[in-house]
């Protein structure tokens, strides 16, 4: 009895412990098996979701960067016509592209709720001229827009995310967004995508390891009955082909990078390597001499036979580029950098070698004709070259100095002692920082009367740096380099502020730059008209002389509206009696060349004499500059002018210390 219980108990646990090993193997292994899913399904979900991420920035700051390439080649021309190309390269809706139009400066907009206005959106036709507020909340009561300026005027571009309705979904998704601010046009160029797909990636991922865990599950269910061995080895499995399947997603996530890579470093037309690229190999100090080639009158081909023929010449160009590096032995990387514009790096040259690989080039090119069409186009280029350091900044200093003086082959080296185009360059700088800084100030002089007391002041325009005041000799710099006007609209907002304030009369001097610009004259109308007192115009005689019906039209304009005038430098080379007499000013100012040496020089007392008789039957009154001593102040007194400035009286003064 004893032994067929022990039989029936061994019986027993030999049916109990084998279920109770399966089963405890089962649940071990189940819950190990779901800890591992989840695990890996976490580490897996957040990788793919940040590498996607990633994978969505590139793309919109390629996208948005790409536009303001575009944007950039466009920017002689006006709006309309830069929107009209954007809406033809983007009419694919899946670009999504808008554009912001600023409403004020960049630093004083966030100031501002309605800040900008839409000037072009892709997906949303009918917000186009609508104003943009920047207290627009999403769903989620995120002031999105702030966030973006803030971090424009920081960085000069945003990557913002929030929630936003999908014109093509129709629902509120989030989105993803990336902003760049385009300081020559004021504006802010914009990409975005909703982040609905990346869900659908991370759900189609999270399914399939769902899937391939309940698949295995099964199996081992089924196996592990016989053997917990088995099931070790079923879990092992499990993890790899769960370790593939992100490899999978990995080499696909590698694959759009590379892409996206591709697209932000190689030109799209040409399939060269890009500015940004050439940049970063400088960086790098990967080249030691570069050569850039810029087509001569390219515009013209676009102008005169379409843009199509003029993207053909440029891949052809390039094509015979890539057929010139082949014949050389040197190392030599090819980029385009703009619309006509290539550079050749060379590693490991000298400055001989380059120019003549310089001078191989410019042979090659010089034989060379482009046919398209049945048309052979004729090649000229401006082939300019340099050494480290400053590659980049060096050949472009080279190449416009190249087009100023129709040089078709130089080196930097050659101009670099060049003092005068130094000097430009240097004060281009100056003036842009005193813009930039707002260091443009009006300093006053005093005029007085045959009593010697103060009648008005002339406001004479000076930049005041951290050390030092710089007298207004910078004007011919600032004309050149197309600042003047941005220049002169600063002194002119500052001097009526002072105007405004003072009883005294105050003049301003105005040039024909002034005179011809649209955007001065409603400048200086709003300021005449907001101030309601008198002001005196000067202006330079050989400004009035130049083109006398701009003048005189002007004058008319701004003299019913109270505004007296002056002719500055008059006696200076250029006087015509005749257009005094038509104009009749209020004043004639006599040139400081003929008052100086007055005591001294019996012509000019003589030239100074027939000015003011002349002048004053006209009713017109003189004025004499550089009165310098007591006895010039006599001698012109005697003589009959009627006003006087120097420094006898007065040396040009800060606005704040006047008395």
């Amino acid at each position: 009895m004893k032994n067929r219980n022990l039989v029936n108990k061994i019986n027993r646990y030999s049916i109990i412990f084998p279920i109770m090993v399966t089963i405890i193997g089962i649940v071990a292994s189940a819950f190990f098996i779901t800890y591992q899913k989840n695990l890996l399904e976490k580490i897996g979900t957040n990788a793919l979701k940040q590498a996607e991420l990633k994978v969505q920035e590139e793309k919109l700051k390629a996208l948005v960067e790409h536009t303001m390439d575009t944007t950039t080649l466009l920017q002689q021309q006006n709006y309309k016509n830069i929107l009209q190309k954007l809406k033809t390269i983007y009419k694919n809706k899946q670009n999504y592209i808008f554009v912001y139009k600023l409403n004020y400066p960049l630093n004083e907009s966030i100031k501002h709720n309605k800040f900008a206005t839409m000037l072009m959106n892709i997906n949303r036709p009918d917000l186009l001229g609508k104003s943009i507020s920047l207290n627009y909340k999403d769903i989620k009561n995120k002031e999105f827009r702030k966030e973006m300026l803030q971090k424009i005027i920081k960085n000069d571009e945003a990557f913002v995310t929030y929630y936003y309705k999908n014109p093509l979904t129709n629902k509120i998704d989030k989105k993803l967004s990336y902003f760049k601010y385009y300081k020559p046009l004021n504006i802010i160029i914009a990409s975005g995508s909703y982040l609905n797909e990346l869900d659908k990636i991370i759900k189609n991922y999270n399914n399939q390891i769902i899937s391939v865990t309940k698949n295995f599950v099964t199996i081992f269910i089924v196996v592990a009955s016989f053997l917990l061995i088995i099931v070790i080895f079923v879990y092992k499995i499990i993890t790899k082909l769960i370790s593939q399947e992100i490899q999978k997603y990995q080499k696909t996530i590698k694959k759009e990078t590379n892409k996206v890579k591709h697209q932000l470093y190689f030109d799209g037309l040409t399939n060269l390597e890009n500015r940004k690229l050439l940049v970063d190999k400088i960086n790098r100090n990967i080249f030691s001499n570069l050569i850039l080639i810029d087509i001569d009158d390219f515009k013209n081909i676009n102008q005169f036979y379409s843009a199509e023929i003029g993207d053909i010449y440029l891949q052809k160009f390039a094509r015979l580029l890539k057929e010139f590096k082949k014949a050389q032995t040197a190392a030599i990387s090819i980029f385009r950098i703009g619309s006509d514009e290539f550079v050749l790096g060379i590693r490991h040259s000298n400055c001989i070698k380059t120019a003549q690989i310089a001078k191989n080039l410019n042979l090659f090119i010089e034989n060379k004709t482009i046919e398209i069409n049945n048309d052979n186009f004729d090649i000229s280029v401006t082939i300019v070259f340099s050494k480290t350091p400053n590659l980049l900044k060096k050949v472009l200093i080279a190449l416009s100095i190249a087009k100023e003086e129709h040089i078709s082959l130089c080196s930097y080296d050659d101009i670099k002692d060049n003092s005068k185009d130094k000097e430009y360059f240097e004060m281009r700088k100056l003036i842009k920082t005193a813009i930039e800084k707002n260091q443009i100030t009006p300093y006053a002089q005093a005029i007085v009367n045959k009593d010697g007391e103060i009648i008005k002041y002339e406001l004479l325009m000076r930049i005041v740096t951290e050390d030092k005041v710089i007298p207004p000799y910078f004007l011919d710099y600032a004309k050149k380099a197309k600042l003047y006007n941005e220049l002169s609209r600063q002194m002119i907002s500052k001097c009526f502020k002072f105007i405004e304030k003072t009883d005294i009369l105050c003049s301003i001097n105005l040039d024909l730059e002034d005179i011809k610009n649209e955007e001065t004259i409603k400048e200086l109308e709003f300021y005449v008209n907001k101030v309601k007192k008198p002001v005196v115009f000067e202006i330079l005689e050989y400004a009035s002389m130049t083109d006398y019906a701009i003048f005189g039209k002007f004058v008319e304009k701004f003299r019913k509206k109270g505004v007296l005038f002056a002719i500055d430098d008059f006696g200076s080379g250029f006087s015509n009696y005749k257009e005094v007499i038509l104009l009749k000013p209020d004043y004639v100012k006599i040139d400081g060349s003929l008052i100086k040496d007055i005591t001294k020089n019996k012509d000019n007392l003589l030239l100074v004499y027939s000015i003011v008789s002349l002048v004053s039957t006209l009713n017109i009154k003189t004025t004499a500059e550089f009165v310098e001593n007591k006895e010039i102040y006599n001698k012109l007194k005697s003589i009959g002018v009627d006003e006087f400035q120097g420094y006898h009286f007065a040396k040009p003064t800060p606005l704040e210390e006047l008395k």
